[in-house]
């Protein structure tokens, strides 16, 4: 297997490979979910008597970053953002596109907070809480209009919930390392 991430799901006791190759095809496909059966991480073979299986998400060309909340992953293509839920057999799990056009700045910039998940875009904050939201930002051409782009891979986002807040950490535009972070409080709904 090549894999892009991988992630083991807490409660459904699967391990998930994002941006891989099918079974006995040594060609990546960076759309494609690959899934053990269940407990055990050594059988990625799909048959009748387990759970391991596949799934190609259609929106975008590639898996960016996914995140384990309590009910669901997300998984956010360059494209868009997905809901990944498991439904048990026979299908598994199950996929749906909660919105299009939709950007997370890389593979750790998003944090779940209060069974919220907040990530940073390309050009503006998110929030999913069942729903996709634009978060409301006064720092957004501050942080937008100086940032490296070319070093998002880098950023990282973290929760720090004795008071309430997300960080984000990030390249201004002529730096190669992280030099900058944004706060968000979520609770007041205060950008520092």
């Amino acid at each position: 297997i090549f894999q892009n991430y991988l992630l083991v799901s807490d409660i459904s006791r699967f391990v998930l490979v994002f941006g891989t190759n099918e079974i006995g095809v040594g060609t990546l496909d960076p759309m494609l979910i690959r899934w053990s059966d269940q407990e055990d991480y050594a059988t990625w073979t799909p048959a009748v008597t387990n759970q391991a299986g596949s799934y190609r998400l259609s929106t975008g060309s590639s898996i960016v970053a996914h995140q384990q909340t309590r009910q669901e992953i997300l998984v956010w293509t360059d494209a868009a953002l997905y809901s990944m839920q498991y439904l048990g057999p026979p299908f598994v799990w199950g996929f749906q596109i909660l919105g299009s056009n939709i950007s997370i700045a890389g593979p750790n910039a998003a944090s779940t907070a209060a069974n919220i998940t907040y990530w940073m875009g390309l050009d503006k904050f998110y929030m999913y809480s069942g729903r996709v939201e634009t978060l409301y930002c006064p720092l957004r051409q501050y942080n937008f209009g100086d940032i490296n782009l070319n070093q998002q891979y880098q950023f990282f986002s973290g929760t720090n919930e004795g008071y309430n807040e997300i960080w984000w950490f990030y390249c201004s535009a002529n730096s190669t390392s992280i030099d900058r972070y944004v706060i968000y409080n979520h609770l007041e709904k205060i950008w520092s």
